[in-house]
């Protein structure tokens, strides 16, 4: 397979976010910490949580649902996670 060198180099320089599903925001909240990520293929939100505390990445999060907006999902967020 023949790739050529300007298209090779463009691979290489993109930064790992724009290869992978974007992370739209990342925080915390009360004593959980919460990744909400964008689905392209969707237009989708898909929100992730795992417990914080002492060693917070001891656990892998957690897919804890899927959302039409941001908004949604932190309106889950609040009313899950207190």
């Amino acid at each position: 397979m023949d790739v050529p060198f300007l298209s090779a180099l463009n691979l290489l320089s993109k930064k790992v976010s724009e290869a992978t599903t974007p992370l739209i925001k990342k925080g915390s909240k009360r004593d959980y910490i919460y990744e909400i990520w964008s689905m392209p293929d969707t237009n989708g939100y898909y929100l992730k949580v795992r417990k914080g505390g002492k060693y917070p990445n001891t656990k892998a999060p957690e897919v804890v649902g899927s959302f039409k907006t941001p908004q949604e999902a932190f309106k889950y967020l609040d009313s899950k996670y207190r």
